[in-house]
């Protein structure tokens, strides 16, 4: 897969996006921070996997963007993340459950539509800078290369934010937010060699944050622990990656 060609698929997921977030603040006033704007959200998601799936499939496999065999002894450092956010999904499910009857028939709606938009963003945000962006970088060759341009450009996703209004200070905490769990994502991409268990995580994760807002879960806690022990995994795993072993990512983009 040549670079021009990746550059111009990571140019049309940005468009889409930033087509979304204009048209949900300019066409609807509806402003980042408010859930509502899944519901326009959701088309653009839908779109944008639409083209990431037509992509691969027209110049490259699957397999080779980063849906191969699985690596358990990635599992290690994706379990304690996987058992917090299945803890954040079961807090935010007991609370539509205790209050659906008091819930409008628009809300359950929206939280409906919150988990399916969430499926598509953790599916095209890890299809595009896990796989395709970060597989192109020659991990194998140049990880720690690889690692933090791949972060760099998924915390510059979320520039696309400012469209919609997003403020200014919570701007800087989303991009710094961001390049912490891109960093966090890209060494366990590596580790695993199968982008499912991220994509999983990364649907769960957004889902349980924005249906929390929705139904007035409070997540700070769980929230606090995540980010903790994502700092310390990413320490412990950029000391330690010289050591990893990622021949096993020697597939071309191109078949």
């Amino acid at each position: 897969m040549e670079k021009r060609t990746i550059i111009i698929s990571a140019a049309v997921v940005f468009l889409i996006m930033a087509l979304v977030m204009a048209v949900s603040a300019f066409g609807f006033g509806i402003y980042y921070g408010d859930p509502e704007l899944l519901r326009i959200a959701i088309f653009g998601e839908i779109l944008t996997a639409v083209f990431l799936v037509w992509f691969i499939r027209r110049n490259s496999s699957f397999a080779a963007v980063g849906f191969s065999p699985l690596k358990i002894r990635g599992l290690v450092w994706y379990i304690p993340i996987l058992l917090i956010v299945l803890y954040q999904v079961v807090l935010v499910v007991n609370a539509l459950v205790a209050s659906y009857d008091d819930l409008s028939a628009a809300t359950i709606q929206l939280v409906a539509i919150i988990f399916v938009t969430t499926l598509f963003v953790g599916f095209n945000e890890e299809v595009l800078f896990r796989g395709i962006i970060l597989r192109h970088l020659h991990p194998e060759q140049h990880p720690y290369r690889a690692i933090v341009i791949s972060a760099a450009l998924f915390s510059s996703f979320h520039l696309l934010n400012l469209i919609a209004f997003i403020p200014v200070s919570a701007m800087i905490f989303q991009l710094g937010n961001t390049f912490l769990f891109g960093l966090f994502f890209a060494l366990i991409a590596l580790k695993l060699n199968n982008l499912w268990p991220l994509i999983f995580f990364h649907a769960l994760w957004d889902f349980s944050s924005i249906a929390a807002d929705v139904l007035n879960v409070n997540l700070a806690i769980p929230n606090l622990v995540t980010q903790v022990f994502v700092a310390l995994a990413i320490l412990i795993q950029l000391l330690l990656l010289k050591r990893h072993d990622l021949s096993h990512l020697k597939r071309p983009l191109a078949t």
